[in-house]
């Protein structure tokens, strides 16, 4: 399973409020007074939280979006009454899709380097890595000649 990196969005508690209401669009024209219709906004996700400040996501909200971009939140409190504030707005860069693994990886002897001790025993490995693909040698040792 990829690791994803979470976001927490946070707010300042409102005395008043009783819950709030988080919204999400990539739009953010879609908060502007003309066109916001809160939950009823097309194009706007909603979730309301209650007795906190705060949402990580995409653990505390699997319907935010999933595809990366740009997206624009606002954050509204809201009474016992069911009247909502104007929504605090912010923005920020989600991604919560990991990248492909590799294609192609491996191990690798490297040469060992340092002493004489170690120099001679890359000599010698090399020379035995060079009579192991040598099929002559291979035919020779195998006939038993």
């Amino acid at each position: 399973m990829p690791l994803i990196r979470k976001r927490r969005i946070w707010w300042e508690g409102v005395p008043e409020a009783t819950s709030y209401v988080v919204y999400v669009s990539k739009d953010d024209k879609i908060y502007d007074p003309a066109n916001f219709l809160w939950e009823d906004t097309p194009d706007v996700v909603s979730k309301l939280v209650i007795r906190k400040t705060e949402l990580v996501v995409p653990d505390e909200w699997p319907e935010f979006p999933k595809e990366p971009g740009t997206y624009h939140i606002g954050i509204a409190s809201r009474d016992d009454a069911g009247n909502q504030s104007d929504p605090f707005l912010l923005s920020g860069l989600f991604k919560f899709l990991a990248p492909p693994s590799p294609s192609e990886a491996g191990i690798e002897s490297l040469k060992l380097a340092g002493s004489t001790m170690c120099q001679g025993r890359a000599i010698i490995q090399g020379g035995l890595e060079e009579v192991r693909d040598n099929k002559e040698v291979l035919e020779a040792y195998l006939r038993g000649s």
